[in-house]
């Protein structure tokens, strides 16, 4: 089956931004609207709040590690949030192609910090629904309001980009501190 992702992408420059905000203690809350196939019960979606044992390919670790090792973990705690009709109806005029025979339970709100390959999904999975629309709706508090359609851009605001600054700031005295730390010990003795 073919998911339909889209949603929030967050283009930069500035190379410190994903490391950042991606990786590290920093990580930023992401947040996705979520169909799938059926009525996910309320067991599903405690459980999905607790995590999920999911199998992901890890990244590779340098240059000279030609596969990626398949890494089998419970997925970290997540904030998961079933839509109500109303919800479930505004997301479907957000998203124009979302048939009302599908809006009956089965769309959630999720909250992660953790960004494993394909995770959603392969949570969904392992509870035994189809993703079938992925949207991202947000990312360190940057939505996409007042974005309409597919395709529609727009500059962040001042506001938002102190917001990327700080976390940029923060990770790098984070950064600094441990090398700080590191002077302590002498290597000589």
């Amino acid at each position: 089956i073919i998911v339909q992702a889209s949603g929030l992408i967050l283009l930069t420059s500035d190379g410190r931004l994903p490391n950042s905000a991606l990786r590290g203690k920093y990580k930023q809350p992401k947040v996705y609207r979520v169909m799938v196939d059926k009525p996910i019960t309320d067991e599903h979606i405690d459980q999905l709040r607790k995590g999920i044992v999911i199998t992901t390919l890890a990244q590779r670790s340098g240059p000279n590690e030609r596969k990626a090792k398949p890494l089998t973990a419970k997925t970290k705690p997540c904030k998961v949030e079933r839509l109500k009709p109303k919800q479930q109806q505004q997301q479907q005029h957000n998203n124009n192609n979302t048939n009302n025979s599908q809006l009956n339970g089965n769309v959630v709100q999720m909250t992660l910090v953790e960004g494993r390959n394909r995770q959603i999904r392969k949570m969904m999975a392992a509870l035994d629904y189809t993703v079938v629309k992925l949207h991202r709706i947000q990312f360190m508090g940057i939505t996409l309001d007042p974005l309409q359609r597919p395709g529609d851009w727009k500059y962040v605001s001042s506001k938002e980009l102190e917001m990327l600054q700080n976390v940029i700031q923060q990770a790098e005295n984070d950064t600094h501190n441990d090398d700080d730390n590191y002077d302590e010990y002498d290597e000589t003795s």
